[in-house]
């Protein structure tokens, strides 16, 4: 159980970075930019919340699975969408040969599901 409760705290940390740091140093310059067609600034911009939607239902799941046994399949579910979420960030790095200390994003959301498949093993 504390597993998942520290899954979601530390979920809850990332979100409260994506939303207040990474909206000003992403979003805020995205939307202003004039590089890209609107279309595809607005594109840009729901695929930025989709994945603070992602985020916020893989820590429900998991405060819902620390709360009870019937919601472990809920946490399951967000540790897998998480570990993808991990796994990508991480191609992303090495695919496009960026620096992992400007993309670090992938070394969160793989604490992140370690902890959550410990919850679901211990639990």
């Amino acid at each position: 159980m504390i597993a998942y409760w520290t899954a979601a705290a530390g979920l809850l940390v990332l979100i409260l970075v994506h939303l207040t740091a990474g909206e000003k140093e992403v979003v805020r310059p995205l939307l202003a930019s004039r590089e890209f067609k609107d279309d595809v600034k607005y594109v840009l911009f729901l695929c930025w919340h989709l994945v603070t939607l992602v985020m916020a239902g893989a820590a429900a799941g998991y405060i819902a699975a620390a709360m009870s046994n019937g919601w472990r399949d809920f946490a399951l579910a967000g540790t897998i969408l998480i570990a993808l979420l991990a796994v990508w960030s991480f191609t992303v790095v090495i695919w496009k040969r960026q620096r992992h200390r400007d993309m670090p994003q992938w070394i969160a959301f793989a604490a992140v599901a370690l902890l959550g498949l410990a919850g679901h093993v211990t639990t």
